[in-house]
């Protein structure tokens, strides 16, 4: 079975760091990018199934995220999550193209489901 490959847009080491715990326990590989160039970057190399990106972060607007990630790596599913008051960046990132769009405390409660679906 081969490895299921995540690109994370996440820069707050904290959630980073339980992203890749969880991933590991279902043997999934995780690779950070902490810029939108980066993250292209990554996503030509990798071919990431999933993209996780915080949407809070400035670094990472729903719009030119989901339009770098679609020409980068058409294929991955998107799943961006922002804070729950941050109703502005989970519409955007719908309005984007964004597959999925959750709420921080929605995404890690449903992470282990995200990374195996």
């Amino acid at each position: 079975m081969p490895t299921t490959k995540i690109l994370a847009l996440v820069r707050d080491l904290l959630l980073r760091s339980r992203i890749e715990a969880v991933a590991a326990t279902l043997g999934a590989e995780v690779t950070p990018a902490s810029t939108l160039d980066l993250a292209r970057t990554r996503a030509i190399e990798l071919a990431p199934a999933i993209v996780f990106a915080d949407l809070s972060d400035a670094n990472f607007p729903a719009d030119a995220t989901a339009q770098a990630l679609r020409e980068a790596a058409p294929h991955a599913r998107l799943v961006g999550f922002a804070s729950h008051v941050d109703l502005k960046s989970l519409a955007s990132a719908r309005a984007a193209g964004f597959d999925l769009t959750l709420s921080r405390s929605e995404f890690t409660a449903q992470l282990s489901a995200l990374i195996k679906s």
